[in-house]
């Protein structure tokens, strides 16, 4: 004999296999570390370091990260444990196969290289491109990329967060010479609280 359960049952039954179904497809969140020690190359020219440390601030600032420099090693591409900055020369074309996540391709500013365990990021080295007309942007001239906006972008890739279509975006995939974007945006600000709490 079958038996029949009421309708408010029903729907209590489909509402919680709602929530577990849309549950299990949204991204999980990872708990975000306090203290990140980021390691600079010694041998950064004039005014990158403080480039550096103002940009460090600034995310800071908006996210509560707690990114701070931690001193110096030669760093690089390299899974050693240690969240670096870098500077690098471009890699000449690489014909036999595609892009490479552990290559500085001429037509890049600078990218972050991610070491995973999961989901969660555990370490971050970030290269920046200096065959490119890089300055900070108190020497900024019409020329030359700005140090600040790169490097705000590229950390921004430490913490996950996917380019934007938006040109005003500082996650915005292609930089203008002679200018600066340093303000985070709300759609930054709810991808990051999106993966870490």
């Amino acid at each position: 004999m079958k038996r029949r359960i009421s309708g408010a049952a029903a729907l209590g039954l489909l509402e919680t296999a709602a929530v577990l179904l849309l549950s299990s497809c949204l991204p999980r969140r990872v708990r975000l570390d306090r203290d990140i020690p980021v390691y600079l190359r010694p041998d950064m020219p004039p005014g990158f370091e403080e480039a550096i440390r103002d940009c460090l601030a600034i995310w800071n600032r908006e996210f509560g990260t707690g990114l701070r420099i931690a001193g110096y090693h030669e760093g690089g591409p390299a899974r050693d444990g240690r969240n670096s900055i870098s500077l690098g020369v471009a890699d000449p074309p690489f014909r036999e196969r595609g892009r490479s996540g552990a290559r500085l391709e001429a037509d890049r500013l600078g990218y972050a290289l991610n070491w995973r365990r999961g989901a969660r990021i555990e370490e971050t080295d970030i290269l920046i491109n200096i065959s490119w007309r890089l300055a900070p942007r108190a020497s900024l001239e019409a020329e030359d990329y700005c140090l600040e906006t790169l490097v705000l972008h590229e950390l921004g890739h430490m913490f996950g967060l996917p380019h934007e279509d938006r040109e005003e975006s500082l996650m915005y995939p292609r930089m203008e010479p002679g200018r600066a974007v340093l303000e985070v945006d709300d759609r930054m600000r709810a991808e990051f609280s999106r993966r870490y709490y």
